[in-house]
């Protein structure tokens, strides 16, 4: 079985700004500048305007809800790949996939970034699926707060790091 998901995470940041930031390097290595257990890779795949982002990280046993660490078969590690393509007018698509290790799971979904009055919004659509017999169906909402968890951490800091660019 899988669970389907939408959000919107709003941004204080014009959509020309944020699109530039997000398919730009310095916010990424500023963002896993002092990530322990986390690692990244960066391309540009089809030219400027775009970006491949690999992530992983190893979540620490301690975080791991307890629904989770009873099935968790090794360390529970975190691998995302998010895709921006160019600013078209005043949209850009993006899509995203994630799997994890120690539980059998996996995400993909779609990214829209565009203009609000307040500044931008990127609209987020995805399935997530766990693989586990009995608890998997449990441990999908989970994965779902979880997701939105670090996709509000990053538009927190990525709007930080607009501002201060802008001052710099």
């Amino acid at each position: 079985m899988s669970r389907k998901f939408s959000f919107t995470v709003p941004y204080a940041v014009p959509v020309e700004d944020l699109h530039r930031a997000l398919t730009g390097d310095g916010v990424w290595h500023a963002r896993f500048a002092e990530a322990e257990t986390a690692t990244f890779d960066l391309s540009h795949p089809e030219g400027a305007g775009t970006i491949r982002i690999h992530m992983t990280e190893t979540a620490r046993r301690d975080k791991v809800p307890a629904i989770v660490r009873t099935v968790l078969k090794s360390d529970l590690v975190l691998s995302r790949t998010d895709y921006w393509q160019t600013l078209d007018g005043e949209l850009a698509k993006g899509v995203f996939e994630a799997t994890t290790t120690g539980v059998a799971g996996e995400m993909t979904g779609a990214y829209t970034l565009r203009p609000t009055a307040e500044g931008s919004e990127i609209e987020v659509v995805g399935t997530v699926k766990v693989k586990v017999p009995l608890v998997g169906g449990a441990i999908e909402p989970l994965a779902e707060q979880l997701y939105r968890k670090v996709i509000n951490s990053e538009r927190t800091f990525v709007e930080q790091w607009v501002t201060s660019q802008a001052s710099a």
